[in-house]
């Protein structure tokens, strides 16, 4: 059987500048390339841009996704993000007849600002003509199916965001520590939503309340986003710089051994349609402290593989950092044992297979 030809679109995609930023849409692609596919060279969007840069790439991006929805010979169409990366395909469903699957990401289901809002009025026509829709975990699942209620439930597919690649993310080895200093960690886009603030606050009132403890605790920041000053302000502000220190973003080649440097990954996050970067951090070994919201809870059981907090609560996260310093090194194994069992089936090998067949269902129905 000759393998499908597919146009891949997407609006978000790494660059220089912002390496981390769509970081597993790049992951799809190279996995789509791996199962064998004829792709066509991606039409994406590089990174983030502003003001007038952002509009021309956006004319650039959208006229070339009309073009090859039109002039090209495409056997399959892959849209990675329901919302900006279709405006192509909206002034072309009219008229042609369109085989394309949607990935689904977060904000383009769910998304609270207005803008979110405005973006989304034509996706259920959108999701309607597709032959599928790709979610990354079951609680988005369920949230399509609420929101669009004339999908059909066999049309989606289950696929977390390319997996885990056990190349890059390994277990770490586990050694008796002789100092009792712990190492915390945030690897996460620095934006709205993603509960850096929190994280903040938390060890900001540990410095207060638990002024020993605190001495004996390090936090690494990496990520980049719209609110990296007020980041670096904030913890200025906090006057917390002997504590915590910001890197930047990382290369996601590098994150494995970022993860497995750390004792804890700490994930504030108030909303997420996996949390990709908890599991990455699980298959190192690294416990996760997280707020305890779907799908987070899908994948970290309290006291198994990790902790969980009320969304948006310093104190609570606070309180579980601090029971990090009263478990014994046996225990501390344990915890990152559990981690590494519990996410074997995010493996890349095995999300790119069960992907693969589904693929081929499109091309063959």
């Amino acid at each position: 059987m000759n393998m499908p030809t597919i146009c891949f679109i997407s609006n978000l995609f790494p660059s220089k500048s912002d390496p981390t930023f769509g970081s597993f849409v790049e992951n799809s692609y190279q996995q789509l390339e791996k199962m064998g596919y004829y792709l066509r060279p991606p039409i994406v969007i590089d990174g983030r841009l502003k003001s007038v840069k952002k509009l021309l790439a956006y004319f650039k991006f959208i006229f070339s996704g009309l073009c090859a929805l039109t002039l090209q010979k495409n056997d399959l169409y892959y849209f990675h993000y329901l919302t900006y990366s279709t405006l192509s395909l909206l002034p072309v469903l009219p008229f042609k007849k369109v085989k394309y699957i949607v990935n689904i990401h977060g904000d383009d289901l769910v998304g609270a600002r207005l803008i979110h809002k405005i973006m989304g009025l034509p996706s259920s026509y959108i999701l309607k003509h597709s032959v599928k829709v790709i979610v990354p975990s079951n609680y988005f699942k369920q949230k399509v199916l609420s929101l669009h209620p004339h999908i059909s439930e066999k049309k989606i597919i289950i696929s977390p965001s390319s997996g885990i690649n056990s190349d890059i993310f390994y277990p770490k080895e586990l050694v008796q520590k002789n100092d009792k200093k712990i190492h915390f960690g945030y690897v996460s886009r620095i934006d709205e939503g993603k509960g850096w603030q929190i994280m903040l606050q938390a060890i900001s009132i540990l410095k207060t309340d638990s002024p020993n403890l605190y001495k004996n605790l390090k936090l690494s920041v990496y990520g980049k986003g719209n609110q990296t000053k007020e980041l670096t302000d904030m913890i200025n502000n906090l006057n917390i710089n002997e504590t915590v220190t910001y890197y930047g973003a990382a290369q996601h080649r590098d994150l494995g051994a970022i993860f497995r440097s750390f004792d804890y990954f700490l994930f504030p996050t108030i909303r997420e349609s996996l949390g990709l970067v908890a599991i990455e951090a699980l298959a190192c070994g690294t416990p996760v402290i997280c707020s305890d919201i779907e799908p987070l809870t899908e994948f970290v059981v309290e006291g198994k593989n990790g902790h969980l907090f009320k969304k948006n609560s310093a104190t609570q996260l606070s309180k579980n950092i601090e029971a990090c310093y009263s478990i014994s090194s046996d225990e501390y194994h344990n915890l990152a044992n559990n981690s590494i069992q519990s996410v074997q089936d995010f493996e890349s090998s095995k999300v790119m297979h069960d992907l693969n067949q589904n693929i081929r269902n499109c091309h063959l129905n």
